[in-house]
Protein backbone atom coordinates (compact mmCIF):
# COMPACT_ATOMS: atom_id res chain seq x y z
CA UNK A 1 0.00 0.00 0.00
CA UNK A 2 2.81 2.52 0.73
CA UNK A 3 5.91 3.27 -0.76
CA UNK A 4 9.47 3.05 1.11
CA UNK A 5 10.67 6.45 0.88
CA UNK A 6 14.47 6.29 0.26
CA UNK A 7 16.78 9.33 0.22
CA UNK A 8 15.95 10.95 3.09
CA UNK A 9 18.67 12.62 4.50
CA UNK A 10 21.17 14.94 2.69
CA UNK A 11 23.89 15.48 6.10
CA UNK A 12 22.30 16.59 9.26
CA UNK A 13 19.01 17.99 6.69
CA UNK A 14 16.23 16.14 5.31
CA UNK A 15 15.80 16.56 1.24
CA UNK A 16 12.95 18.34 0.01
CA UNK A 17 11.79 15.58 -2.36
CA UNK A 18 12.06 13.29 0.92
CA UNK A 19 9.67 16.26 2.63
CA UNK A 20 7.05 16.24 -0.14
CA UNK A 21 7.05 12.54 -0.19
CA UNK A 22 6.01 12.46 3.47
CA UNK A 23 3.43 14.98 3.07
CA UNK A 24 1.85 13.27 0.23
CA UNK A 25 1.88 9.88 1.77
CA UNK A 26 0.01 11.82 4.56
CA UNK A 27 -2.49 13.29 2.84
CA UNK A 28 -3.45 10.70 0.02
CA UNK A 29 -3.06 7.24 2.40
CA UNK A 30 -4.96 9.39 5.08
CA UNK A 31 -2.57 8.19 7.41
CA UNK A 32 -2.22 10.41 10.98
CA UNK A 33 0.75 12.45 11.45
CA UNK A 34 1.40 10.44 14.28
CA UNK A 35 1.80 6.64 12.45
CA UNK A 36 4.00 8.25 9.77
CA UNK A 37 6.55 9.83 12.19
CA UNK A 38 6.69 6.29 13.83
CA UNK A 39 7.50 4.75 10.64
CA UNK A 40 10.09 7.54 9.69
CA UNK A 41 11.41 8.34 12.86
CA UNK A 42 10.44 11.76 12.74
CA UNK A 43 9.32 14.45 15.31
CA UNK A 44 5.43 15.51 15.09
CA UNK A 45 6.32 19.33 15.10
CA UNK A 46 8.82 18.77 11.79
CA UNK A 47 6.05 17.05 10.35
CA UNK A 48 3.73 19.87 11.02
CA UNK A 49 5.70 22.37 9.85
CA UNK A 50 6.58 20.38 6.58
CA UNK A 51 2.40 20.07 6.15
CA UNK A 52 2.28 23.57 6.45
CA UNK A 53 4.83 24.11 3.88
CA UNK A 54 4.39 21.44 0.85
CA UNK A 55 1.11 20.49 1.84
CA UNK A 56 -2.31 21.07 -0.62
CA UNK A 57 -4.92 23.91 -0.06
CA UNK A 58 -7.57 20.99 0.45
CA UNK A 59 -5.60 18.98 2.73
CA UNK A 60 -4.87 22.03 4.86
CA UNK A 61 -8.58 23.51 4.69
CA UNK A 62 -10.07 19.95 5.64
CA UNK A 63 -8.26 20.08 8.92
CA UNK A 64 -10.26 20.88 12.02
CA UNK A 65 -9.81 24.68 13.44
CA UNK A 66 -9.39 25.43 16.73
CA UNK A 67 -13.28 26.61 17.98
CA UNK A 68 -13.84 29.52 20.13
CA UNK A 69 -15.21 28.46 23.67
CA UNK A 70 -18.53 30.02 22.79
CA UNK A 71 -18.73 27.75 20.17
CA UNK A 72 -17.60 24.75 22.06
CA UNK A 73 -20.15 25.33 24.79
CA UNK A 74 -23.12 26.14 22.02
CA UNK A 75 -22.10 22.73 21.28
CA UNK A 76 -21.76 21.41 24.43
CA UNK A 77 -24.98 23.14 25.10
CA UNK A 78 -27.61 21.50 22.56
CA UNK A 79 -25.93 17.77 23.44
CA UNK A 80 -27.06 18.37 26.71
CA UNK A 81 -30.14 19.63 26.40
CA UNK A 82 -31.27 16.82 24.60
CA UNK A 83 -31.72 18.32 20.98
CA UNK A 84 -28.93 16.37 19.46
CA UNK A 85 -26.57 13.60 20.27
CA UNK A 86 -22.85 14.02 19.89
CA UNK A 87 -22.88 11.34 16.67
CA UNK A 88 -25.32 14.39 15.38
CA UNK A 89 -23.04 17.21 16.64
CA UNK A 90 -19.95 15.46 15.15
CA UNK A 91 -22.14 15.73 11.51
CA UNK A 92 -23.70 18.96 11.91
CA UNK A 93 -20.25 20.55 13.26
CA UNK A 94 -17.80 18.90 11.07
CA UNK A 95 -15.77 17.07 14.48
CA UNK A 96 -13.74 14.19 13.23
CA UNK A 97 -13.39 12.18 16.85
CA UNK A 98 -15.72 11.87 19.60
CA UNK A 99 -13.83 12.32 21.86
CA UNK A 100 -13.10 15.55 21.14
CA UNK A 101 -16.81 16.56 22.22
CA UNK A 102 -17.09 13.94 25.33
CA UNK A 103 -13.74 15.89 26.68
CA UNK A 104 -15.56 19.37 26.02
CA UNK A 105 -17.98 18.10 28.05
CA UNK A 106 -16.18 16.57 30.82
CA UNK A 107 -14.38 20.28 31.28
CA UNK A 108 -17.46 22.23 30.77
CA UNK A 109 -19.36 19.92 33.62
CA UNK A 110 -15.81 20.36 35.53
CA UNK A 111 -15.71 24.53 35.51
CA UNK A 112 -19.90 24.18 36.57
CA UNK A 113 -19.08 22.07 39.73
CA UNK A 114 -16.20 24.84 40.82
CA UNK A 115 -18.72 27.37 40.07
CA UNK A 116 -21.27 25.96 42.30
CA UNK A 117 -18.59 25.13 44.98
CA UNK A 118 -18.00 28.23 45.26
CA UNK A 119 -22.11 29.36 46.30
CA UNK A 120 -21.54 26.46 48.68
CA UNK A 121 -18.96 28.65 50.59
CA UNK A 122 -21.68 31.30 50.92
CA UNK A 123 -23.14 31.81 54.28
CA UNK A 124 -27.11 30.56 54.33
CA UNK A 125 -27.89 29.55 50.79
CA UNK A 126 -27.81 25.98 50.63
CA UNK A 127 -26.80 24.02 47.47
CA UNK A 128 -28.48 21.15 46.29
CA UNK A 129 -26.95 18.62 44.04
CA UNK A 130 -28.92 16.61 41.63
CA UNK A 131 -27.87 13.64 43.30
CA UNK A 132 -28.90 13.88 46.39
CA UNK A 133 -31.59 10.97 48.08
CA UNK A 134 -34.73 11.67 49.70
CA UNK A 135 -33.15 11.96 53.56
CA UNK A 136 -30.30 13.99 52.33
CA UNK A 137 -33.04 16.61 51.37
CA UNK A 138 -35.46 15.91 54.44
CA UNK A 139 -31.85 16.82 56.72
CA UNK A 140 -30.93 19.97 54.65
CA UNK A 141 -34.86 21.06 54.67
CA UNK A 142 -34.67 20.79 58.65
CA UNK A 143 -31.16 22.37 58.56
CA UNK A 144 -32.96 25.45 57.00
CA UNK A 145 -35.60 25.44 59.64
CA UNK A 146 -33.56 25.76 62.15
CA UNK A 147 -31.31 28.32 60.56
CA UNK A 148 -34.40 30.03 60.34
CA UNK A 149 -35.39 29.97 63.43
CA UNK A 150 -32.23 30.94 64.91
CA UNK A 151 -32.52 34.19 63.10
CA UNK A 152 -36.32 34.53 64.05
CA UNK A 153 -35.15 34.66 67.94
CA UNK A 154 -32.12 36.57 67.45
CA UNK A 155 -34.52 39.61 65.90
CA UNK A 156 -37.10 39.04 68.67
CA UNK A 157 -34.08 39.47 71.45
CA UNK A 158 -32.80 42.63 69.50
CA UNK A 159 -36.48 44.05 69.45
CA UNK A 160 -37.41 43.50 72.48
CA UNK A 161 -34.58 43.66 74.89
CA UNK A 162 -34.62 40.07 76.33
CA UNK A 163 -32.16 37.39 76.09
CA UNK A 164 -34.74 34.79 74.82
CA UNK A 165 -32.38 31.83 74.63
CA UNK A 166 -31.91 29.34 77.55
CA UNK A 167 -28.84 29.30 79.16
CA UNK A 168 -27.32 26.51 79.91
CA UNK A 169 -25.38 25.55 83.48
CA UNK A 170 -26.45 26.88 87.19
CA UNK A 171 -27.12 30.37 88.34
CA UNK A 172 -24.57 31.57 90.64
Amino acid sequence: MSVEITDAKFGRLYQESYKKAIVLEIEREGISVAFSCARHGLSTAVVYSWIKKYGSSEYLSSRQKKRSLAEKNKIIREILSGRSTISEAQLKYNIDCRDTITWWIREYNKDKQELFAGFAEAPGIPVQEPGLTETQKELEMARLKIRALEVMVDIASDQFKVDIRKKFGAKQ
